[in-house]
């Protein structure tokens, strides 16, 4: 959400250089506007435009947009269509804004009077038809599928006042543009960011074979990678006759859903002949409220009941945050005589704030279609395809897949825009701090500094600590980034350090070498969405004392390289020279080694020298991930992901490399994340490894425990850090989202948008005799004895309620055993910050 809230202000900026045209005119001017459905939001064409006391008028194109000679009389334009209601809109002399009016349906029966049997609904009976046939009409049903295809993503600031332009800050933009076609009723509209691709695409259905060829893209304007991530949902076009369709992660009851009569009221509303064709528009309205459905209609063709155009809206009561609406418009060519195929398809979402009049913005995804072929053979896609750079990018492209010319005239506007505002000095200046407030790292120049949300750490070894770091961006280089940190604490010795080199071969592939030097505590955390127990907000969540944390300094270097393939498998291979000292006490008693006590005055040892190697191999099927500058992060497969690492660790006597344990580690684990219809979505992890040696704790397998009151999702969070360890184990995690359920089912309940969430977690493991005497777990004399859960497995349950004010995730974790003190709590409240849609 961060990023979120970085391309609403960013935006912001740019609003001043749009509007600034307060001057009236009194020679006659083009009176511009828009019609669009008030239900839908999609254009009205072919809607009648008349002044009420003077000749002249004009009827709206295929887009909705009109426009009409204005005098200097004040006069009444009335705006008609068949099946919706007149809208009169008066106009006086000084009025030269843009309009944006949406009509209404008459929602009136057919013409002719038919009479049915009692009983009889011709709306149900034409749904059920629908539903009869589709197994003909469904896309997954074709063989093959061939086409070519344009695409665009398009992201608009909308609702926004001209009072902005008062602001001290934004005044260097204010004469940038004089537009006044970004001026609607409710605000002003700005485009911020554009992308576009052509390209070709096949799919054998038979061989569950997919192909896609780019041909040319181009991307400009303030990139969001979030607003694109989840976009990425949208990859394939919804297919209408799904029982269930997902949007942005969020499970909708599509109107042919096989039990859609117990979620929709359905009408016919209208007839249209075309042809050979006759059409019904058949409209849907939810039957209930607190589902998630939709509003809109469908037009069918009455001879082969197949939908030939899908126009519809998500309902208002849906479970949904920060969206104002998703709208989807499809429509669908005859071809060859025999099936339709997608021909156009849109999909926009209005994301919103605070309230739906306040600033937000929009991400509208538009695709055309040509050369359709549908259960024809499969013509091969050129290995060579014509590519060109975005400096050879033409502005025709759109209309190389559509005859309408008006959407490529829009897309030239938002270049000419985004261009003018690059040249302006403060645009750079603002948006690099919005920048900072995504990432945490202030760019100047070649170099970002940062991060500057681990700017001020705590911790009992330290104190308050202050951390200064800095990287190379892509400026300096695309291939190679060089990085690191240096921090001190107020009652420390020394400073602490990392340092880092990245090189990336190939940014398709993924292809990287990464050594990194290390002088500083083990990191508390392994994933960017955990909570670091030595922040200064980990800090004050603590549910022990400060100085019971378990802390590990660590002076380590490592290499690093890793290399992803398109099948879906990548594999790494690494090497680590770690010198380790824990700070408590730690009573590994092996060969040379003695007991490290924390108030030992002349201690024999003050560490563990470890040099390992080892090489991962993991296979995520149709993974879908996101690369951007010198990170590659994943998003969500469908399928299992498998990963398998094995870790060898090397004795030597070289004085550099010193380390007197050999050892091998195997480590497996098994995750997926499974769309339940009609439940929610499940997700799992299994997680087994073995340790083939006789080694200290901090080199066992020690359980992920959480010393928080804040959830961690891959911790046991009735556990605590170094609580228990194996060198055998079997770890499950489960946790099922029930969605809205069953606050949806509450009247006035639903209103909250709460939603439920299951959870389990599992350990079992053991230990060898042999490392249990060389860490003295069987001696009562030692005042720390970690445990080892092979009595029976460990097990917390939990329920959560999520979306809590839209924000807040609060769950209540049941330990169910391993209950012997001291400090230990059978129940635990957990509370987390959850940005989600």
């Amino acid at each position: 959400m961060i990023k979120y809230y970085t391309i609403l202000f960013v935006s912001f900026f740019w609003l001043y250089s749009l509007f600034n045209n307060h001057s009236v005119h009194a020679q006659v001017w083009l009176l511009k506007g828009k019609i669009t459905d008030s239900l839908t939001q999609q254009p009205v064409r072919n809607a009648t435009i008349q002044w009420l006391h003077q000749s002249g008028g004009t009827i709206t194109d295929s887009l909705g947009y009109f426009q009409v000679n204005n005098t200097t009389v004040n006069d009444t334009l009335k705006i008609s269509c068949i099946g919706y209601l007149s809208v009169l809109f008066p106009v006086t002399v000084t009025f030269h804004t843009f309009m944006k009016i949406a009509l209404k349906e008459t929602h009136n029966t057919l013409q002719d009077v038919i009479v049915y049997p009692r009983g009889y609904d011709p709306a149900i009976s034409l749904f059920k038809k629908v539903l009869k046939y589709k197994h003909f009409n469904n896309p997954v049903s074709y063989t093959t599928v061939q086409y070519q295809m344009y695409h665009s993503l398009e992201i608009d600031v909308i609702h926004l006042s001209d009072k902005i332009f008062d602001g001290k800050l934004l005044k260097p933009f204010k004469q940038l543009f004089i537009d006044s076609t970004a001026q609607t009723t409710t605000g002003i509209n700005v485009p911020v960011f554009i992308y576009e691709k052509t390209g070709a695409y096949q799919i054998d259905q038979t061989n569950h074979k997919e192909s896609y060829q780019l041909y040319q893209q181009k991307t400009s304007g303030i990139k969001n990678e979030s607003i694109i991530q989840y976009m990425n949902d949208f990859k394939k076009p919804v297919n209408i006759y799904n029982n269930y369709i997902k949007l942005l992660k969020t499970e909708f009851i599509s109107p042919f859903s096989a039990n859609g009569l117990h979620h929709y009221h359905y009408t016919i509303t209208d007839t249209s002949i075309k042809g050979a064709q006759t059409l019904y528009k058949l409209n849907f309205t939810p039957s209930n409220t607190g589902g998630n459905t939709f509003v809109g209609y469908v037009w069918v063709d009455l001879h082969r009941y197949a939908i030939t155009e899908i126009n519809m809206v998500t309902a208002k009561s849906v479970n949904l945050n920060w969206i104002d609406g998703i709208q989807l418009h499809q429509k669908f060519r005859f071809i060859n005589d025999s099936v339709y195929a997608l021909a156009a398809n849109e999909i926009r979402i209005q994301f919103k704030l605070l309230s739906d009049k306040r600033p937000g913005f929009s991400a509208i995804q538009t695709e055309r279609y040509s050369n359709i072929r549908v259960n024809e053979p499969i013509v091969p896609l050129a290995r060579q395809p014509d590519r060109h750079t975005e400096a050879d990018w033409q502005h025709n492209q759109y209309g190389r897949y559509s005859k309408d010319t008006s959407l490529d005239a829009s897309k030239k506007y938002i270049y000419q825009k985004i261009d003018s505002l690059k040249s302006i000095p403060e645009f750079k200046t603002y948006s690099n701090v919005f920048k900072t407030m995504a990432t945490g790292y202030y760019p100047m120049g070649k170099i970002d500094f940062g991060n500057l949300y681990k700017a001020f750490t705590s911790n009992y070894i330290e104190g308050a600590r202050v951390n200064l770091g800095l990287r190379t961006n892509d400026g300096f280089s695309k291939k190679v980034q060089l990085g690191g940190y240096i921090g001190m604490g107020i009652k420390d010795k020394g400073p602490r350090y990392a340092f880092h080199t990245l090189f990336v071969f190939n940014h398709q592939a993924w292809e990287t070498l990464r050594f990194t030097w290390q002088k500083d505590f083990s990191p508390l955390k392994e994933n960017a969405d955990e909570l670091n127990e030595n922040s200064l907000f980990g800090s004050l969540l603590l549910r022990i004392p400060q100085s019971a944390i378990y802390l590990v300094d660590n002076r380590s270097f490592q290499i690093q390289y890793q290399k992803f393939y398109s099948c879906g498998f990548s594999f790494n291979i690494q090497t680590i020279t770690n010198f380790l000292s824990p700070l408590f006490n730690s009573y590994f008693s092996y060969q040379n080694y003695k007991p490290i006590l924390v108030n030992d005055p002349n201690p024999v040892i003050d560490g563990y020298r470890d040099n390992n190697l080892s090489v991962g191999i993991r296979y995520a099927f149709k993974e879908k991930f996101i690369i951007s500058g010198f990170h590659r992060r994943s998003i969500f497969s469908q399928f299992p992901i498998l990963t398998f690492t094995f870790t060898k660790g090397i004795a030597s006597k070289i004085h550099v490399l010193t380390s007197d344990f050999s050892y091998q580690k195997y480590h497996f684990s098994l995750t997926q994340q499974i769309t339940i219809n009609g439940i929610g979505i499940l997700k799992y992890v299994f997680n087994a490894g073995i340790t083939n040696g006789v080694l200290p704790l901090v080199l066992l397998d020690v359980a992920k425990g959480n010393d928080t009151y804040y959830y961690n999702q891959y911790a046991f969070n009735n556990m605590f850090r170094y609580e228990f360890a194996s060198d055998r184990y079997l770890s499950f995690f489960a946790e099922q989202q029930l969605g809205g359920f069953p606050f949806s089912r509450v009247p006035l309940m639903y209103r909250l948008k709460w939603r439920s969430i299951l959870s389990i977690r599992a350990l079992e493991g053991t230990m060898t005799a042999a490392n249990k005497a060389a860490n003295s777990y069987d001696d009562p004399a030692i005042n720390y004895h970690f445990k080892v859960p092979d009595r029976i497995p460990y097990t917390e349950i939990g329920y959560g309620i999520d979306n809590i004010f839209h924000v807040l995730r609060l769950d209540a974790i049941w330990r169910l055993n391993y209950l012997q003190p001291p400090n230990t709590s059978s129940f635990g409240l957990r509370a987390s910050l959850h940005f989600t849609f």
